[in-house]
């Protein structure tokens, strides 16, 4: 059951609530007006009666006995019953019936015992005594007092039998069909209020939903408007606020990451034009030095830094090509090429004083290009570590060689990496250097697993780091 609902119902419940309580006031309070009009009409007749009686007796002024007492009201007690549309009757103080203006089947003796010895209660001028029995369907209220004589002392009891005015159950079902209609009327009026009421409020809530699920937060679309200032108001206008402020945040959003973008690539050519660049610096140098010592086998060396700077330059080229091309980076074209080349065209300019490699006549499925890329990287990050730790030891290359697949350990005497630092060594931007840009090793990642391959590292802290590249064997 939704929001919307609820309240509605909820709506027509109090409504429902409200008639019938006033529904149920009205009957009760029908019934008090009942009782106690029975209750004030009872007091009246029996003050009606004492006075009869009080009038009767004075005008005897010795005491009377019994006998006297029935000749004197005989006559008198029907024209009193009839009066009072009552029947009326007189005791003895012994509960003795005395006279009555009804049949003697109609009267039987008072259900207490009206002796000043049983009854304390009725020694009192003003003692009554109230009893209400059944007669048939029908309840009836019978009274009894005490009658005084002359020297203020009881004479006898009297009774009334009063039948109480009953509740009218045709007047009352008149008042309620009456009634009807008004709550009819009422009921209906209160729905159409509780509608018209439900719609001014969640209207403007199912429009903001709308607005929410459909609108897009970058356009600059309309508001919600809404007249009343009351809490839906204060809630729109929040919301349109919010609206605001999230288009401000996404423009600037959109336009930092824009701006990222454009560092980040930035960075990475940056990073990949360095490390072709350092081998050929340093076959430039070696063979500067080999000109001027007039060196025998100079031709070779030239030969050799030929090859090898070509290699590295065909990298750069594909690196300029691949940042001109943006979003359309070339894909690594994966093929069956020589491990022995690769590690060559790396390696090659950083001489056997650098760098000593070992075992790598083998076959891999991977670009050449990017493995040399590869490559590069891991050679340049282990040259850095061995002279930050100071030694002379030259960084080993070798390869572990099955079926179906070559291992490649790239191998430094190096400052190590913390143990707590190597799960996320590979992780972009993360670096152990004072300098770079944390981009090699993600770089190198990439390259491994996009030839189907993988990469991992051992290392200790101030003893050196082996990188491991596993790579499909060519065979």
């Amino acid at each position: 059951m939704g929001l919307r609902l609820r309240i509605f119902l909820g709506m027509l419940l109090v409504v429902l609530l409200a008639l019938a309580s006033t529904g149920a006031v009205a009957y009760f309070h029908s019934q008090k007006q009942d009782i106690a009009y029975n209750e004030q009409r009872l007091q009246r007749k029996e003050a009606a009666l004492s006075r009869s009686l009080d009038y009767a007796l004075s005008r005897h002024s010795s005491v009377l006995s019994n006998d006297s007492i029935a000749q004197i009201f005989t006559d008198r007690i029907c024209e009193l019953a009839d009066v009072h549309s009552l029947v009326f009757s007189l005791y003895t103080l012994e509960g003795v019936l005395i006279t009555t203006s009804a049949s003697l089947s109609d009267n039987s003796a008072p259900p207490l015992l009206l002796l000043e010895e049983s009854n304390p209660a009725l020694s009192s001028q003003h003692s009554r005594y109230i009893h209400v029995e059944e007669d048939g369907e029908t309840e009836v209220t019978r009274v009894y007092w005490v009658v005084n004589g002359h020297d203020s002392e009881p004479m006898m009891v009297a009774s009334a039998k009063y039948n109480p005015r009953k509740i009218d159950e045709k007047a009352l079902g008149a008042f309620l069909s009456r009634l009807a209609p008004v709550y009819l009327i009422l009921f209906l009026g209160a729905t159409l209020i509780a509608y018209f009421t439900l719609q001014s409020i969640t209207s403007p809530l199912l429009r903001l939903k709308q607005e929410m699920s459909e609108a897009d937060p970058l356009s600059d679309g309309p508001h919600i408007d809404y007249r009343w200032k009351d809490e839906i108001g204060a809630l729109v206008s929040e919301y349109n606020e919010l609206l605001e402020k999230l288009r401000s945040s996404l423009d600037e959003r959109a336009k930092y990451e824009r701006e990222g973008a454009w560092k980040e690539m930035a960075q990475q050519v940056a990073h990949e034009i360095k490390n072709p660049l350092t081998p050929i610096r340093l076959g430039i140098q070696q063979l500067e030095k080999s000109w001027l010592d007039n060196a025998p086998d100079f031709e070779a060396r030239l030969n050799k830094f030929s090859s090898t700077a070509l290699a590295q330059i065909d990298i750069l080229a594909q690196i300029s090509q691949d940042f001109a091309q943006l979003a359309e980076v070339r894909q690594p074209t994966l093929s069956k090429i020589s491990l022995e080349q690769a590690v060559i065209n790396s390696a090659g300019m950083f001489g056997p004083e650098k760098v000593i490699i070992e075992g790598v006549n083998a076959s891999v499925v991977a670009d050449m290009a990017s493995l040399v890329r590869l490559l590069n990287n891991l050679i340049s990050n282990a040259i850095e570590a061995v002279a930050e730790a100071g030694s002379t030891s030259p960084v080993r290359i070798s390869s572990e060689i099955s079926s179906r697949e070559v291992i490649i350990a790239i191998e430094d005497k190096g400052i190590g990496i913390p143990e707590s630092e190597l799960d996320r060594i590979f992780e972009p931007r993360f670096t152990t250097k004072n300098h770079g840009l944390g981009l090699g090793l993600a770089m190198v990642k990439s390259i491994a697993e996009q030839a189907s391959g993988r990469v991992w590292v051992k290392s200790k802290e101030g003893e050196g780091s082996t990188f491991y590249v596993s790579l499909p064997s060519g065979k």
